[in-house]
């Protein structure tokens, strides 16, 4: 619901940097030592360069391993797979699967807190190493993000109030309100079929639009759904899946920074000895009440 040009880019970055530090390091020694000759000012210049190459050696998952700790974008606020105890401790399925990540890469996890909408930006900005939240893996995101491997697919339901049948097939569609992300995963495909998008930050808040009619229906996960009927049984009866959306299964990954080769590399391992020892299918069934960690379709 919410929801290699790499080689190149990397040697005009360095390339860059390298020559910063030779016109740094050639100001620098003639001003502090003026009568020591350019000898000495090209082995100044030289330690300079090996310094800053060293640094830009550096990738993502050696500084996360420096700092001992992983840094990972959540809601929090979308229940099973983000949410938080009465305690305020993090939980659910990303959560525990972010946890069993961290310790495969031999680091602690550290979970920020984000609105939906602004969570990918936090890989941009710096804020998180990665996000584990749900992420569906699409062809706009690809082009900005590196996606592991899929851990878990989500079936692509359509919602709408038991009383309503006027939704019955995607044709059914145009026209319509949805309460969603305006960066869902979806979002496009219901502005190209006519639909209009009403922006929210929650599935709770989907949910609460749909009930009251200030929209004509929502698309939301069965686990997702399962667990709002969990806590609110009278609204049962009150929704229904008017149909499920053929070959509209999305996978959901983990998202890094593009060209992190080698933290990719390791978030994939984690998840493949995951996958293979059972835990991603117990972490689904605990949470989700069933095997979603392969496809459905």
């Amino acid at each position: 619901m919410k929801f290699n040009n790499i080689r190149k880019i990397s040697v005009i970055a360095i390339s860059s940097v390298l020559l910063l530090t030779q016109l740094t390091g050639c100001g620098t020694s003639a001003s502090a030592s003026p009568g020591t000759g350019k000898g000495a000012e090209t082995a100044a210049a030289s330690g300079t360069e090996t310094a800053a190459g060293t640094e830009a050696a550096a990738d993502q998952l050696d500084r996360i391993k420096a700092a001992g700790k992983i840094i990972v974008g959540i809601e929090g606020t979308y229940p099973p797979f983000t949410y938080h105890e009465a305690d305020g401790a993090p939980a659910g399925i990303d959560v525990e699967l972010a946890q069993k990540i961290a310790e495969k890469l031999g680091v602690e996890v550290e979970f920020v807190d984000g609105a939906w909408d602004s969570l990918l930006i936090g890989i941009d900005s710096g804020r998180f190493d990665t996000v584990i939240n749900c992420v569906g893996i699409t062809d706009e995101r690809k082009q900005k993000y590196d996606f592991s491997d899929p851990y878990y697919y989500e079936a692509w339901q359509i919602v709408t109030r038991a009383d309503d049948d006027r939704i019955n097939s995607e044709e059914d569609l145009a026209g319509k309100t949805i309460a969603t992300n305006v960066t869902s995963a979806h979002a496009t495909w219901y502005q190209d079929r006519g639909v209009e998008i009403a922006g929210i930050d929650t599935g709770d808040e989907a949910i609460e639009m749909l009930l009251t009619g200030r929209v004509d229906f929502i698309d939301c996960p069965v686990p997702v759904m399962n667990t709002y009927y969990e806590a609110h049984p009278d609204v049962k009866d009150k929704l229904k899946v008017s149909f499920v959306v053929k070959g509209g299964e999305i996978p959901k990954g983990i998202p890094v920074k593009k060209g992190e080769k080698r933290l990719l590399e390791e978030i994939n391992k984690a998840l493949s000895e995951l996958r293979e020892d059972g835990t991603l299918k117990a972490l689904s069934e605990k949470y989700l009440d069933g095997d979603y960690s392969v496809s459905q379709e």
